[in-house]
């Protein structure tokens, strides 16, 4: 049985986070939050606004404020924003008050996934290959954050988001019977 915990999901931008937050949440009968979306009902603008008009020093304080808060909801399933686990204050309060998990994707998934959007303020306005470039650098960078997670699980272009939840819901029950 999973304990009623908060269950974070980070991971870089466009492997999966909210739509497998969204069904996990829907199977473990747990409520759905995620922080990007958060922000931006309650700053009133999308974040690629925020990023244009108030810089991301803004938006990472913000982002903190946020999982403060959600911190202390039990029985959530949340989705973070990609560099959320970056800010070491942020990570320390993911790791001691929930299950934090990491979803990973390679280059090419991720790649294929952020170009169907134009929303991301990170990649905004680069061609094709100088995105490939930054997601690779911006791997490399927040890897040592990601590997921090209590668990991590792969989510391909390729993978049906129903069937890495069920992995996923498995190896939390088997992370709760460990512990």
């Amino acid at each position: 049985m999973i304990v009623s915990k908060p269950i974070f999901l980070t991971g870089f931008m466009g492997v999966g986070k909210t739509k497998i937050g969204s069904i996990l949440a829907s199977r473990l009968s747990r409520t759905f939050i995620d922080t990007d979306n958060m922000i931006e009902a309650r700053e009133g603008r999308p974040i690629s606004r925020i990023f244009s008009e108030d810089g991301e020093t803004y938006f990472r304080d913000l982002e903190h404020e946020y999982i403060r808060e959600i911190c202390n909801l039990t029985g959530s399933v949340v989705a973070l924003g990609g560099g959320a686990v970056v800010e070491s204050r942020n990570l320390e309060l993911l790791c001691h008050n929930g299950v934090l998990v990491c979803i990973q994707a390679t280059v090419d998934t991720i790649l294929s996934r952020t170009d169907r959007r134009n929303d991301r303020p990170l990649l905004s306005g680069l061609d094709r290959e100088a995105k490939r470039e930054k997601i690779c650098a911006m791997l490399a960078d927040r890897a040592p954050f990601y590997q921090r997670a209590h668990l991590t699980i792969k989510s391909e272009k390729d993978s049906m988001p129903e069937n890495t939840v069920t992995e996923l819901i498995c190896r939390l029950e088997q992370l709760f019977e460990n512990n």
